[in-house]
């Protein structure tokens, strides 16, 4: 099924409403309801890419989302008639647990993590990007109202997450299932330091952010979708972006990962550190896997044309990979 540009607008347009009621939202039940605005906004975006694979995806991704807004919903009906706000969820117990496990889920962190590589494998590109990036901001937002709650809760599943998502990337040759992968492993770091800074956490996350809508963009407009298929110039610039996504000093994405450390250092989070290095160290070891199996491809998929991307590709590579450095002192001070 393909929207035409009016509906493709209208639907996009929902979903970024439901994404920002639900993060002005300071009830229960407005987080809900923009949560399923945003999700009713992104299901038809995603039924675009023509095939039964896009539509299962769809179909995976509406019951993962529907099961984490009942816990919402169960955790908002289990404080009765008080008409609970976030900032009194320490009060009620119940109804933040239910709330974060339902939040959990929709952010796909382990060990709800088995979604997202299902999900993402049948996708196109944009589609994949946004259940990434945007999707994931809401949920987050309001998991962020909780995270003085639950702190080894958030310690554990933090530690998990990271941990899981370096073993299952290794081997795959999927680019999505490869994204899926390192998803949930920053996804640990971004869960794990919620307990110890907000701007820390609210860093990591951009810092992923940015990187990957740059790695969609650069995947989506060559048409890839395994990593044989890359070759060429093309090569550098998705090596470079996969090692910065991956952590790999001195590019941007060392930063956050940095930050993240010194958060842990200075509270005394000794064993988480050893996990969230453990996974990163996992995930990087796939990146530069996958670096070098970009550099013996010699099979060439392109779809668009080269030398008109080629500039465009440098500027982006030099804002994303190297301007981020000066931000590091000012990031460092709001911690």
């Amino acid at each position: 099924m393909v929207l035409s540009f009016p509906f493709s607008l209208g639907f996009g347009l929902l979903c970024v409403l439901g994404s920002l009621m639900s993060i002005s939202s300071c009830h229960w039940l407005g987080v809900w309801l923009g949560l399923e605005l945003n999700m009713i906004g992104f299901l038809p975006l995603m039924v675009q890419a023509s095939g039964s694979q896009a539509i299962e995806s769809a179909v995976k991704y509406f019951i993962v989302q529907a099961l984490g807004s009942s816990f919402l919903l169960l955790g908002g009906l289990s404080v009765g008639d008080y008409g609970v706000f976030w900032y009194m969820g320490s009060v009620f117990p119940s109804f933040t647990f239910f709330c974060v496990l339902g939040l959990l889920i929709k952010l796909g962190v382990s060990p709800f993590h088995w979604w997202v590589p299902s999900v993402m494998g049948g996708l196109g590109w944009f589609s994949c990007g946004v259940l990434i990036t945007w999707q994931k901001l809401a949920p987050f937002f309001v998991l962020l109202g909780f995270s003085s709650s639950f702190l080894f809760l958030f310690l554990f599943f933090g530690f998990v997450s990271s941990v899981v998502g370096g073993f299952m990337g290794i081997g795959q040759v999927q680019l999505r299932f490869l994204l899926a992968y390192s998803s949930i492993s920053h996804w640990g770091w971004v869960v794990a330091l919620c307990c110890y800074s907000v701007v820390g956490s609210v860093s990591y996350f951009f810092f992923y952010y940015f990187l990957t809508v740059f790695i969609i963009y650069m995947l989506g407009g060559g048409g890839v979708a395994r990593s044989s298929h890359v070759g060429g110039f093309y090569f550098f610039v998705l090596a470079v972006g996969f090692t910065s996504l991956g952590g790999l000093p001195p590019l941007t994405g060392f930063l956050p990962k940095w930050l993240g450390l010194q958060c842990f250092m200075f509270d005394g989070g000794g064993l988480v550190v050893a996990g969230l290095i453990l996974g990163s160290l996992l995930s990087l070891y796939y990146y530069l896997t996958l670096v070098f199996v970009f550099f013996i491809g010699d099979s060439f998929s392109y779809n668009y044309d080269f030398y008109k991307f080629l500039s465009f590709s440098f500027g982006l590579c030099f804002v994303f990979f190297v301007m981020g450095f000066p931000f590091f002192e000012v990031l460092f001070f709001l911690l």
